[in-house]
């Protein structure tokens, strides 16, 4: 059943106290506060819907409210007894229903490799890698290897890749435990195999390997060459950003942590829709450059 984001606006109000006349008069500040309450934009709510309803069928009106629950839990990382209190339902009920949908959420094909090579202008660099880390409880028995120095904690790492020409996320893998995974070695498992003739990847300092990393080369690299890599880097951190956006990758994650991996695909999801939606802020990024130092593998 497909839906517009007048049925998502309508189903959301009835919860938050608003009539429709309330809502029409003041639209621009009812879709900040749907934002600030369930992520992301009225519409694209309804689109992500849509895109669902494509893939398994959602025959029942009544489901769009479990939705809105399951955007709201992403967003807030709030109990679910608030969400039962806010919603009006059982909580083993919302409990439930949030897991069915984060679940379609995240099988959603809105990441592909392939989406790199889009407005490829002949660079070996098609895409930023960088990882990125989020809190956890001190999983059972104690091992130091998912620690980390960035919080003084445990923490699970993904490794997040960024098409460099359209900003589009184009790569997700993990989760991987901090203390024991660091980001070469996420890469050189994964990533690099997914590489063709002598592509690269623009990343952080410290990786070495310049066969698979174009990293920050001082001694290397002429001025012009340094802006582009620190413009598509910082491009990249706002990504990074955006993901952690949502409160269930901001806060200490309380769930087990079979469950992570699932919700971490769904929001990235979520946030390319909103790229795909209001694209971010454009590189211009070419690497094709007669210079002496230039690697050549």
């Amino acid at each position: 059943m497909q839906i517009t984001a007048d049925t998502i606006i309508r189903t959301a109000s009835n919860y938050q106290g608003l009539t429709a006349r309330a809502v029409d008069h003041e639209t621009y500040r009812y879709n900040r506060t749907f934002r600030g309450c369930f992520g992301l934009a009225p519409h694209l709510a309804a689109e992500l819907w849509n895109m669902l309803e494509d893939e398994d069928p959602l025959s029942d009106i009544r489901w769009v409210t479990y939705f809105l629950v399951t955007l709201m839990f992403l967003r807030t990382y709030t109990v679910t007894a608030v969400l039962a209190m806010i919603f009006m339902k059982d909580e083993k009920t919302i409990r439930h229903w949030v897991w069915v949908f984060i679940e379609k959420i995240a099988t959603l094909d809105l990441i592909r490799w392939e989406n790199r090579l889009m407005n490829d202008n002949g660079s070996r660099c098609l895409v930023t890698v960088d990882g990125t880390d989020f809190r956890i409880r001190e999983p059972g028995p104690f091992s130091t290897g998912w620690y980390t120095k960035k919080f003084n904690g445990p923490e699970l790492r993904y490794e997040i890749g960024v098409c460099i020409q359209t900003g589009w996320i184009v790569w997700i893998n993990g989760p991987f435990p901090c203390g024991e995974w660091v980001d070469i070695v996420i890469s050189l498992s994964s990533l690099v195999h997914m590489f063709e003739g002598d592509e690269r990847a623009v990343a952080d300092k410290g990786r070495g390997y310049p066969q698979f990393f174009d990293c920050p080369w001082r001694h290397l690299d002429n001025q012009q060459q340094t802006s582009r890599k620190a413009l598509a880097r910082a491009r990249h951190e706002c990504v990074n950003r955006r993901l952690k956006e949502w409160s269930c990758l901001l806060q200490r994650w309380r769930h087990s942590l079979d469950k992570h991996g699932k919700m971490a695909h769904a929001v990235a999801n979520i946030v390319q829709l909103q790229i795909m939606d209001r694209p971010m802020w454009q590189v211009e990024y070419y690497d094709r450059v007669d210079n002496e130092f230039d690697f050549d593998y």
